[in-house]
């Protein structure tokens, strides 16, 4: 694959209209970002992070390994009751997902299935602020290369 499992479910909630692209150049909350959040003084304050997590092996079919790619989406948010339904909106989403194409680039993949291994954790204040709370939800997702 060309692209993080990260990446793929990102783009896959960008097209859902949960998340947004960060090179959107519109106004909104909750640019998706992959592997990391930008902060600062002017840093959104309502944004999410995918990130690649563990992946879990699950025997061979025809002889090639299946793995099931962990993904973690970190959520950001200066209210406490926001940051945690949008962690519920991305889970209750995911939910749904079976057999969908996504194209990130110019690559297309399938995404066979998402399951949630954990609820919505909250994880507290963002450290250095007392402004901003931290929420995360992980998956395992099934991906395929179109």
């Amino acid at each position: 694959m060309n692209h993080s499992p990260s990446h793929i479910l990102a783009e896959y909630l960008i097209g859902e209209g949960i998340l947004i692209d960060p090179d959107d150049s519109g106004s909104g909350n909750w640019r998706v970002y992959i592997g990391s959040t930008p902060d600062g003084i002017h840093a959104d304050h309502e944004v999410a992070v995918a990130v690649d997590t563990a992946p879990v092996k699950d025997g061979r079919v025809q002889g090639t390994p299946l793995f099931h790619h962990g993904v973690q989406f970190i959520l950001r948010s200066t209210d406490y009751s926001v940051g945690y339904a949008k962690a519920t909106e991305i889970a209750e989403d995911l939910a749904t997902v079976s057999h969908e194409d996504v194209t990130v680039d110019d690559d297309t993949y399938t995404i066979i299935n998402v399951t949630q291994t954990t609820g919505v954790v909250v994880m507290g204040q963002e450290p250095g602020t007392k402004r901003r709370e931290l929420f995360s939800v992980n998956f395992l997702a099934t991906l395929r290369e179109v």
